[in-house]
């Protein structure tokens, strides 16, 4: 369970930077520790898909995260 005290103190984050943090948890995890359900990975393989037939409709993560983080207040 996690400690009440680190939720408190991630409550203080500014949203750009709880999703820093939640950026910097995710890295830690390797893909035995996030289930990935048969379903979702017919859609990652139609996504991989389109994103190769249509490479001038992709943005690479460091844009896409900018624009998001604009969007907040």
């Amino acid at each position: 369970m996690i400690d009440a005290a680190l939720i408190s103190q991630v409550k203080c984050l500014s949203a750009a930077e709880r999703l820093e943090l939640i950026e910097a948890v995710w890295e830690t995890l390797s893909p035995d520790d996030v289930p990935v359900t048969e379903k979702e990975k017919l859609l990652l393989d139609a996504r991989i898909s389109d994103a190769e037939n249509n490479p001038e409709d992709q943005s690479p993560w460091t844009e896409a995260r900018e624009r998001l983080q604009r969007q907040l207040p």
